[in-house]
C-alpha cells in the first residue's frame, strides 16, 4: 500500500511540474520505453536526466529544462510565439506561488519573437515579486533582445560572443508567404497597429536602457548589431561574463552561469565566490566590470 501510494505521488508531482511547462508529460508506458532522449517534450531531442520527487525513495527520468525549472532555471531557446510564451508564463506564475522571494533566472537564445507575445511575456515579468535575471547565451533577436534587456536591474548578462538585433515590428505574413486579401481600410489598420508596437517597444527600450527616444526610434529604422560590449554601453546589459584565469578558476563561479539551488547569475562583483556547482560543464565564467 506504501509502495503504491509513493507510486501515486511521484505521479502527481510530475503532472504537476508538466503543467507548469506548459505540456502534458509523456504517459507511463512512455516512461518506461527506455531512455532515449528522443522522447515527447516541447524540445526537440531533450535530454533526459534523473530528477528524485521530494519525500520520495524513487527517481524517475525527466527532461533537462524540467529539471533546470525546478532550480528556478528557464530557458528560451526558440522563436517567441504563442505557445512558448503561455508555458514560461505558466513557469513564472508557478514559481511566484512556490517562492515568491528567491530569483529566476531566464537564459535567452532567441533568433525572433512575435511582437504581442513577447510583449506579453515582458508584463508578466514585470508583476513577478522575485527578481529576474537574464543571459544571453548567444543570439537575441527582435522581442528575444527586448526580454533579455527587461531583466532586473543588475542581474542582466551576456556571454562574451553573444549578439543582441534590435528590430522594428512588422505585419506578420501567413505561413504560407502569401498576402492576405484585405480593403485598403483594413490595411491602413494594420499598419497603424504596427507603429503603435514600434512605439511601445521604443518607449520600452528607453526604460530600459537608458537612452533617449530619439536614439532608440533612429536605431529602430534598420536592424541593429550589438556585441557584448555595445551591448554593455548602450544599456542593454549590465555585466559579462569572462571565462576564469588562473587561481580563480578554482575558487568556485562568482557568475553563477549554470549553478543550482538558485544560486544563478549572482553576479555580485567579488572576488573568489562561493557558487554551486555546475557539474563538469566545461570553462568557467566570472562578470566582467567596468
Amino acid at each position: 500500500v506504501r509502495l503504491s501510494f509513493e507510486r501515486a505521488r511521484l505521479a502527481l508531482a510530475l503532472t504537476l511540474l508538466g503543467v507548469a511547462q506548459g505540456y502534458a508529460p509523456p504517459s507511463r508506458a512512455a516512461w518506461r520505453a527506455d531512455a532515449s532522449p528522443a522522447r515527447a517534450s516541447v524540445h526537440a531531442s531533450t535530454p533526459m536526466v534523473p530528477f528524485k520527487v521530494p519525500n520520495s525513495q524513487y527517481s524517475q527520468w525527466v527532461g533537462v529544462y524540467d529539471r533546470m525549472a525546478r532550480e528556478r532555471i528557464l530557458f528560451l531557446g526558440s522563436p517567441l510565439d504563442d505557445t512558448v510564451t503561455n508555458g514560461l508564463i505558466a513557469t513564472l506564475l508557478f514559481l511566484e506561488n512556490e517562492d515568491r522571494k528567491a530569483p529566476v533566472n531566464l537564459y535567452v537564445n532567441c533568433p525572433g519573437a512575435l511582437t504581442k507575445s513577447g510583449f506579453a511575456l515582458y508584463d508578466t515579468m514585470r508583476t513577478m515579486a522575485f527578481p529576474i535575471g537574464t543571459l544571453n547565451l548567444g543570439m537575441c533577436a527582435h522581442m528575444g533582445a527586448f526580454i533579455c534587456a527587461a531583466g532586473t536591474p543588475g542581474r542582466r548578462t551576456t556571454l562574451p560572443h553573444s549578439r543582441y538585433v534590435l528590430c522594428s515590428p512588422s505585419i506578420v505574413m501567413p505561413e504560407k508567404g502569401e498576402m492576405p486579401t484585405m480593403q485598403a481600410e483594413d490595411i491602413k489598420f494594420e499598419v497603424a497597429e504596427v507603429l503603435k508596437d514600434r512605439d511601445r517597444l521604443v518607449q520600452g527600450y528607453s526604460v530600459l536602457t537608458g537612452q533617449s527616444q530619439a536614439v532608440v526610434q533612429q536605431r529602430l529604422k534598420r536592424d541593429s548589431y550589438f556585441d557584448a560590449e555595445e551591448a554593455k554601453e548602450w544599456g542593454l546589459v549590465d555585466h559579462i561574463l569572462q571565462p576564469k584565469t588562473g587561481n580563480k578558476a578554482k575558487s568556485g563561479d562568482a557568475g553563477g552561469f549554470g549553478a543550482f539551488n538558485s544560486a544563478a547569475l549572482r553576479v555580485e562583483v567579488t572576488t573568489g565566490g562561493g557558487g554551486g556547482g555546475r557539474g563538469g560543464s566545461g570553462g568557467e565564467y566570472e562578470p566582467q566590470t567596468a
